[in-house]
Formats: structure tokens, sequence, C-alpha cells
């Protein structure tokens, strides 16, 4: 009897992987290799079922660059273990791809192809490159062109809505074990810029958090309450600066000052070095995603030696 054999569209239904995302994982990671007749790919049964585990490993949250060169057996293994940390190993390597695609979609205002690009990014990038070179820059980009007259409030809002979405999906497909340490991300009142938040909560997911993202604009009173009932290792809060958000500046400080001891607090964002300077020692200023990185890494207890570097940059800070 001749062995089955499926179109990709028939095999896109089977995994629940789309036919775009398969094509990108061929062509980048050569993951499966299937044959082809006059009209097109051709995947076996084993084709199938090392789709439906890679699909289920990403899902897990292992970046799919990291797993496609396992074989099916190490797959099935893995699989069963959950997610894998990745320790933090300097900067990681550029986006293959510039942003004039998702930029272009943006200046015509056209969602679907924005979103298109954005999930194609996704699906062949890790979590920490696409939060570095797709997403921040994106922002920036949009957020500069606004303010030079190039893009409309309404542009801006599009890119922010779909980056908020797929971070917030991505972040959610991070499975972490339970028992996994947690972290604990909000803005301050008045600080409604929250993309950057959220891009260090995806990143906190895939280094093995529990990321627990609040919201922006959280008085300080409900960040101090939560803490208390989600005891994190530290509450990550994100802010631009008193000129964007001038409550924020005595709300920092406030949250800072009613923490429990074992739980650390850390401010990021272009107004992290000045909610420090405010709310003293107690805050550790995180200048830039390299060092929140390093620090997540300290917590998981990867790099002992940035304990003394917390104290400095906490002096620093004061």
């Amino acid at each position: 009897m001749k062995p089955l054999r499926y179109p990709i569209r028939a095999v896109s239904k089977l995994t629940g992987i789309s036919v775009d995302t398969l094509r990108a994982w061929e062509r980048r990671y050569a993951v499966v290799e299937p044959e082809r007749d006059e009209r097109g790919r051709l995947y076996s049964e084993a084709d199938v079922e090392r789709l439906k585990l890679l699909r289920q490993l990403v899902e897990q949250g292992h970046a799919i660059g990291r797993v496609a060169g396992l074989t099916s057996d190490e797959l099935r293994a893995l699989s069963t273990r959950g997610p894998d940390p990745v320790p933090y190993d300097g900067p990681p390597v550029a986006a293959p791809s510039d942003l004039s695609a998702l930029v272009a979609a943006v200046e015509r205002f056209d969602a679907p192809a924005l979103r298109r690009e954005l999930t194609r990014l996704a699906a062949i990038l890790p979590s920490r490159t696409l939060a570095r070179e797709v997403a921040l820059p994106l922002l920036q980009q949009v957020g500069e062109g606004w303010h030079e007259g190039r893009y409309t409030v309404a542009q801006e809002h599009l890119a922010t809505a779909e980056l908020r979405s797929l971070i917030g999906a991505l972040a959610r497909l991070h499975a972490v074990p339970e028992g996994a340490p947690r972290l604990m991300l909000a803005t301050p009142p008045g600080e409604q810029h929250e993309l950057g938040t959220l891009v260090a909560a995806l990143v906190a997911s895939g280094s093995g958090f529990q990321a627990f993202y609040l919201g922006p604009g959280l008085p300080a009173a409900e960040v101090v309450g939560a803490a208390r009932r989600v005891a994190p290792r530290a509450v990550v809060l994100g802010y631009t600066g008193a000129e964007s958000a001038p409550e924020g500046l005595a709300a920092v400080a406030e949250v800072a000052r009613a923490l429990p001891p074992q739980i650390e607090c850390w401010v990021g964002g272009a107004g992290a070095a000045e909610a420090a300077r405010a709310a003293g020692e107690r805050v550790l200023a995180i200048p830039d995603l390299d060092g929140y990185e390093r620090h997540l890494a300290r917590l998981l207890g990867r790099d002992p030696g940035l304990v003394p570097v917390l104290r400095v940059e906490a002096a620093a800070a004061h």
C-alpha cells in the first residue's frame, strides 16, 4: 500500500500551523523535507507528527530555532519537560528582515498586512529578537513619525494595538512550570505608554518566569496589594518620565516604600533614572534590555556576580 502524502493546506489543518509559518520554518530551519510533485509539497505521516511536536514545543515557550535541529525522538522527550529557559548569553542576533513592510502597512493604515507581517516574523524569530529588533524599533519609528507630523495619532494607535495583541499572545504561549519564579509588571498612574512593559513581560516569560502583567496606570496601593498576594521576586514598573506622567514619580516612591523587603522594585523606561533618584536606593533603575536580562538571570541564580551591581546601580540612582 502506498504511504499517505498530504498537501500543505491539509498539513496546516492537521497541525494547526499556518501555511505561511510552515513555509517560513522550512525555508529558514529545514524542519522537514517534504517531497514535491507538479502540484507542490507533499508531506508524510512522519512529517506531520514532527510538525505537531514542534508546534507543541513552540507553544510551551521554546524558540523554533533552538528545537528545529532535534530529532523527532528528542522532540518527544523535550515535550514532556516543559519550557527550557534560555540564560542571558550576550546581545541577540539581529532580525533577518528590515521593518519596511511593517512601516509601509502602518502608512497605508493596512491592519491585515501589518498583522500578517508581524505574525510571520513571530514565527521565525526568538522572542527576545522579536522584542528587540522588531517591536521596540517599530514603536520608535512610528512614535518619531508622529512627533514629526508624518503619522496621525490613529496610525500610532494601530501599530501599538497590533504589537500589544501579538506580544500578549506570545507571552501566553510561554507556558512555564507552576513553581517558576514570579515577576509582576505594570506602569504607574498617568503612564499610558505600556508597550515597553509588555515587551518586558514577554522577555521574562521567555526566560522562565511567571510574568504577571497588570496593565497601565495602576495606583500604587493596587500594585503593592497585588504584590503581597502574588509574591513576585520583583515588581517592574515602566515609566517614561515626569513630563508625560508627573504623578508617576510619587507613585513609584510609594510602591518602593511599601513593598515587602524581599520583593525588589525595578523601574525601566526613559524615566527610570529620574524615578530612582526620586524614590531612593530601594529602586533599581534598569537602563535597557541588556541590563534587564542580566538581572533576570541574577534572580534565576545564573549570574550571582550581579548582586554587587544591584547595590552599585541603586546607590548611583540615589
